[in-house]
């Protein structure tokens, strides 16, 4: 019995052009079904959050990863893991349930 190929999504479709000139193995982990979900929710934090700047030269992108700007949000988002934390163990502790 042969295997049944799936069709492949539109958000499979868009990183495997915009990964074109990256090597196949890459290509193929990203366009993957999980890999180009993950990347088209990833790349737009790290936009927003300052880690990825994008600056165009003469039409062609640049991408720049800051690293600095990555520990830092990294020490931000391991602060708020923390506080969370902290605030369901309050409620575990509560009748809250």
């Amino acid at each position: 019995m042969a295997k049944k190929k799936s069709k492949t999504t539109y958000s499979q479709q868009i990183v495997g052009m915009a990964t074109m000139g990256l090597p196949a193995p890459v290509q193929k982990v990203a366009a993957s079904k999980y890999g180009s979900k993950l990347l088209l929710l990833l790349i737009p934090f790290l936009i927003a959050s300052g880690i990825l700047t994008v600056t165009f030269n003469g039409g062609m992108p640049t991408f720049n990863f800051n690293k600095d700007r990555a520990a830092a949000v990294g020490t931000e988002l391991r602060g708020e893991a923390y506080k969370a934390a902290e605030r369901v163990r309050q409620y575990g502790d509560s009748s809250y349930r």
